[in-house]
């Protein structure tokens, strides 16, 4: 069956570097503000090249895999009451854009354990309103540079077991 994504993404923010870009935990993915709500739209996409490597001996051009980039733009909705997004996404912060494109089943459609998702580390470069016009709700564009690879396959680290030793009954013996 297709994806659509409204009613089952999920996207949070935050500032705090995961331990593991690969599987970050529950408890990170909890800190972070969640920002589904005021998501229109979001484009966040790595490219890579090659780089031809040919040889006199053969016809064929054959290539190896070459230098890779990523982007990331966010348009976003503007609320009079809880500007969240926009009072949180300003220019030059660093931080974590966590994107779980099918939902988690956690709280709010929250990836927990085992569930997967993409960490995209960012530095927002803009953030552009849009024009002010008469019954149109205001938006904004969020424009971020992407420093490192991002984290496309992350899956929620399962949360370690906690082993409980049942005490031992202390036996006093007397005589």
């Amino acid at each position: 069956m297709r994806v659509i994504p409204n009613e089952s993404t999920w996207i949070g923010f935050t500032t705090e570097r995961p331990a593991d870009l690969n599987a970050p935990t529950e408890t990170e993915l909890a800190g972070a503000t969640d920002l589904t709500g005021f998501v229109i739209s979001l484009t966040a996409q790595s490219q890579g090249n090659t780089v031809p490597t040919p040889s006199i001996d053969t016809l064929f051009e054959t290539s190896i895999p070459g230098t890779s980039q990523a982007s990331f733009q966010a348009d976003m909705y503007r609320d009079s009451e809880e500007d969240t997004a926009w009072d949180l996404l300003t220019r030059d912060l660093a931080g974590y854009f966590f994107v779980s494109r099918f939902g988690g089943t956690g709280t709010d459609r929250m990836p927990v354990s085992g569930e997967k998702l993409e960490i995209w580390p960012v530095r927002i470069t803009s953030r552009t309103a849009s024009a002010l016009a008469s019954n149109t709700a205001q938006t904004f564009t969020c424009m971020a540079a992407v420093p490192e690879d991002p984290a496309e396959d992350a899956v929620v680290a399962t949360a370690p077991t906690v082993s409980r030793s049942t005490p031992s009954a202390s036996v006093s013996s007397s005589s």
